[in-house]
C-alpha cells in the first residue's frame, strides 16, 4: 500500500465524469442545431468534424472511468481476494482492526515500541495527508491492550513517559475524544506505580465497544482519504 500523499482518483473521476458529460451534451447540441441547419457546407462539415471529436473525448473518457474503477486500492476497502474495493457498508470493525494491525507494523517494529518511543509525536509521512491516520493508531494502541488483556501489556500503559501518554491524549483530543483523553490522562496521573493497572483497565475494558464504534465511524467519516 503506497501512503504517499497524492491527488484522491475518485475525486479526479468524477470531475472527468462532469467533463465527459459537458463533452456530451455540447456534441448533441451541435448536431441538432447547427449541423441540422447550417446552410454552407463549411459550417456545416466543421460543426460536424467538432461534435464527432467532442463524442470521442466523451467516449474516452467514461471509457477511462470504466477500466480504472476499483482501481485504487483503498487501504481498508479492497479485499484482495476479489481484486477490487468493497462498499462502505460492508466495512466490518474486524477488517479496520485487522488493516490497521497490518498498518502499526509499518511505524514501529513491536507493540511495546509505540509505547516507548512516541510516535504519535513525529510527522511519519506514514500518517497520511493531515496526519489521518493518527487517530486510528492511537484508538488502535487501546484497543490492543483490550485483545491482549494482561498485566505486561496494561503495564506498556502505566510504565510510559509522560511525553508518551501526553501524545496519546492530544491525539484522541484531536479527533473528538476529550473526556476520553481527560479520563486516560487522569488514570495515568494518579498511577501509584506501574503495578498500578485496576483503574485504568476497568475504564479501557469498559469502553471496548465505543472504542470499536468510534474507529469505525472515524474510518468512514474519512473513507475518500485512504486511498
Amino acid at each position: 500500500m503506497n501512503f504517499n500523499l497524492k491527488v484522491n482518483s475518485k475525486k479526479v473521476m468524477i470531475v472527468l465524469l462532469a467533463m465527459a458529460g459537458v463533452a456530451l451534451l455540447g456534441a448533441i447540441i451541435l448536431f441538432s442545431t447547427v449541423v441540422a441547419n447550417a446552410e454552407a457546407a463549411f459550417v456545416s462539415g466543421t460543426a460536424a468534424v467538432l461534435a464527432v471529436e467532442l463524442i470521442l473525448i466523451s467516449v474516452a473518457i467514461l471509457a477511462f472511468l470504466l477500466l480504472s474503477h476499483d482501481g485504487d486500492a483503498n487501504f481498508f476497502l479492497y479485499d484482495r481476494k476479489a481484486k477490487k474495493n468493497i462498499s462502505e457498508e460492508e466495512l466490518t470493525f474486524e477488517k479496520i482492526n485487522s488493516r490497521m494491525g497490518y498498518y502499526m507494523t509499518l511505524i514501529s517494529s513491536s507493540q511495546e515500541q509505540v509505547w516507548t518511543k512516541n510516535v504519535l509525536a513525529s510527522d511519519n509521512i506514514r500518517f497520511g495527508q493531515n496526519g489521518v491516520y493518527k487517530p486510528l493508531v492511537a484508538y488502535k494502541m487501546l484497543y490492543d491492550l483490550i485483545e491482549l488483556d494482561s498485566p505486561d501489556v496494561w503495564e506498556l500503559f502505566t510504565g510510559a513517559d509522560a511525553d508518551v501518554i501526553s501524545s496519546l491524549c492530544r491525539t484522541l483530543s484531536y479527533c473528538g475524544e476529550r473526556d476520553m483523553s481527560d479520563a486516560l490522562l487522569d488514570a495515568y496521573e494518579s498511577a501509584a506505580g506501574v503495578d498500578d493497572i485496576e483503574w485504568i483497565r476497568d475504564f479501557v475494558m469498559g469502553n471496548a465497544k465505543y472504542i470499536r464504534r468510534r474507529m469505525r465511524d472515524y474510518v468512514l467519516a474519512n473513507i475518500e482519504e485512504f486511498y
